[in-house]
């Protein structure tokens, strides 16, 4: 466990049911609180093979795909793995797409707030009802192969993607790579944005262990493209040498100085992309980094028009949810998802750059498996209130270990009653936490909400949020934190 994990095996999340029903993704079951629901029967049923926890290997998801006539071969694939960032990429990756005009399906996970979230074509989520028979149809299979329920999903979203027609599939993997579902796909290109430690019991102990996992994607003559840090990239060239995957690394091939407020250029080989839009961090720069100098040399190989003609307009339209995203404003409430040290370390980096006329407020929950690094604690001592917000899932962190967490880092919570005259408090619950914090909030205050995506998804839900793309425009906060004044939470 990590930094301020003292749970031993079998204890219970007092604040939900018993963590041990849920081996798998901690936001999917049959017995949870919203949004961490199925929204039918079909999904519901989908959610329950979850139970099984996660299951590597690529024989279930073959089976899979072969009954369903091989979908993935009509598909043209780019698949994103990394601890940190691949999700953002894949979404870029899929925006610069389709502004080329072309017909782009998008595999993301997790999801936040409605599964089908999950499969995307041109940047708008499959119908429910779409899903939901699609789910009822493939059943039989599941069962035949005894498929997990994220192989399932993998396979479904091939299948969308193949019967929409889409011209590409960009597809991030769900863990790791070598085991991966997204392994079983024949891609035209591989992405690796970082390695960091994370899910440790399944990939490895070591950034070298982790990182030979995620390069097991690498094919022959597949295109490698990696942003990785310097002192795993011989590992990776050995990698890439092996398999006979041409390699790319991002830090040896491009470069991206300041151009003026608000704007970078890419500086490659062979190309110059201007006047390029701020996308918020330094690591989501690297990000669209990584995927421009993908497609560019993608469509100098390939012979294919792959980039639109002003990338920098593309890149003003990418609709990043939960990354470093302004939900609200006045004050404003910037949500991400980070979920390890190193995504922790970004996030809280680029909240002290954001200017602020009041107080910096974080909001944290976590999962108990995600361990935390003590390096966090001197970002968090620029905060003026760090709020403890258990997640209302089995797999939290419960009010106890948070506060354990905040000692670990140096941080006494005080009592919950005082939270605007303490600078680390832990709440009881997520509802009555919120409450709090709303009622004490002032116009010029900056929040962040972070540490987990199931933070991100619970909070975004009780501040009325139903679906992602109601997130795309900024909305102001004062009906909100009235809303969680009087509890409406529902």
């Amino acid at each position: 466990m990590g930094l301020g994990s003292s749970r031993r095996d079998g204890d219970q999340n007092p604040t939900s049911s018993d963590s041990s029903a849920h081996p798998g993704e901690p936001g999917v079951g049959v017995d949870l609180s919203p949004p961490f629901v199925a929204g039918d029967d079909p999904t519901r049923w989908l959610f329950s093979l979850n139970r099984f926890g996660i299951l590597p290997g690529l024989s279930r998801v073959e089976g899979l795909l072969k009954d369903l006539g091989h979908p993935e071969k009509k598909l043209r694939t780019i698949v994103t793995a990394g601890t940190n960032g691949k999700g953002s990429t894949t979404r870029i990756l899929a925006r610069l797409l389709q502004d080329a005009g072309h017909k782009v399906a998008t595999y993301t996970s997790p999801h936040l707030l409605r599964v089908h979230e999950r499969i995307q074509i041109n940047d708008k989520s499959v119908a429910a009802a779409d899903f939901a028979a699609r789910v009822e149809a493939i059943r039989p299979l599941t069962e035949k192969y005894e498929a997990s329920w994220f192989e399932t999903l993998s396979a479904l979203a091939v299948q969308i993607a193949a019967d929409e027609g889409v011209d590409y599939l960009c597809c991030e993997t769900g863990l790791g790579g070598r085991l991966d579902a997204s392994n079983a796909l024949p891609a035209i290109a591989t992405l690796l944005t970082t390695v960091g430690l994370d899910h440790e019991r399944i990939l490895g102990e070591t950034l070298t262990e982790i990182a030979a996992e995620k390069m097991g994607l690498l094919k022959k003559g597949v295109p490698f493209f990696t942003g990785l840090a310097e002192d795993l990239r011989g590992q990776a060239f050995m990698s890439a040498v092996t398999a006979g995957s041409p390699c790319f690394f991002l830090d040896e091939l491009a470069r991206w100085p300041e151009n003026g407020p608000g704007t970078w250029d890419l500086i490659l080989r062979s190309h110059v992309h201007a006047g390029l839009p701020d996308p918020g961090t330094p690591a989501m720069r690297r990000n669209v980094a990584l995927a421009l100098l993908a497609l560019t040399e993608l469509e100098e190989s390939r012979g294919e028009k792959l980039l639109p003609d002003d990338p920098a307009a593309s890149l003003g339209n990418l609709f990043l949810p939960g990354r470093y995203q302004r939900v609200l404003m006045n004050p404003t409430w910037i949500f991400d998802t980070a979920h390890n040290a190193q995504a922790l370390t970004q996030a809280l980096r680029e909240f002290h750059r954001t200017p602020c006329a009041g107080r910096r407020v974080v909001l944290f929950g976590a999962m108990l498996d995600k361990g935390m690094s003590s390096d966090l604690a001197p970002l968090l001592a620029g905060c003026d209130h760090l709020v403890g917000l258990p997640v209302s899932l089995p797999r939290s962190r419960t009010p106890d270990e948070l506060a354990s967490l905040f000692v670990e880092m140096g941080y006494e919570p005080g009592a919950m009653e005082n939270l605007w005259g303490n600078r680390c408090t832990v709440a009881p619950d997520m509802e009555s936490g919120l409450k709090s914090v709303a009622a004490g909030l002032r116009p010029n205050d900056l929040v962040l909400v972070t540490g987990s995506c199931f933070t991100v998804a619970e909070i975004l839900h009780r501040t009325g949020v139903k679906d992602l793309d109601e997130t795309r425009d900024v909305r102001e906060a004062e009906p909100v934190l009235r809303r969680l004044i009087d509890g409406d939470t529902g």
